[in-house]
């Protein structure tokens, strides 16, 4: 008698799996905001000192008069500058690596998971003992339908894979 499921000998170890993963990506996103916010604590002192110096520079202005002195303030506020904008740099450096970390692991930098697929019109998502024969069937469709729709989708199917059923 032929059988409406194809059934696996072993039990899945994709939970186990995909566990593993979220944790090693948890510890990386982890591991880069702490970067991020060590960078954003040096940005924050290095304008602090700079606003320092430059309190410092108009207090020397307002001392001393000669030129000399004026010119070298100005190269010392011109490097503070400088400094300032490096800082701001490498916050936004260290911003961008933390946000691309999380794209990268499927996730978004608003806020948003992707986890548990969802179906669309016209999609299937695979669940534990689903077969494509037990898909075609649920959805109205032949075998070779089902396969015509979805090219390349082998009998070995995986749990959360979308399928199209219109």
């Amino acid at each position: 008698m032929e059988s409406d499921t194809i059934e696996s000998g072993s039990e899945s170890k994709f939970p186990l799996i995909a566990g593993i993963v979220g944790v090693a990506l948890g510890v990386v996103a982890l591991v880069l905001a702490v970067k991020a916010k060590t960078a954003a604590e040096t940005a924050t002192q290095t304008a602090q000192n700079a606003a320092a110096t430059a309190g410092e520079a108009t207090n020397a202005v307002a001392t001393k008069a000669d030129n000399a002195a004026f010119q070298a303030l100005g190269a010392d506020v011109a490097a503070l500058k400088d400094q300032t904008a490096k800082g701001f740099a490498d916050v936004t450096a260290a911003y961008e690596t933390v946000r691309k970390a999380v794209e990268a692991r499927g996730g978004s930098s608003r806020g948003t998971s992707t986890a548990g697929a969802v179906a669309g019109p016209g999609e299937y998502i695979v669940q534990k003992g689903d077969s494509l024969y037990a898909i075609a069937k649920k959805s109205g469709l032949s075998l070779k339908a089902l396969q015509d729709l979805n090219p390349g989708v082998s009998a070995s199917l995986k749990i959360g894979q979308k399928l199209k059923v219109k």
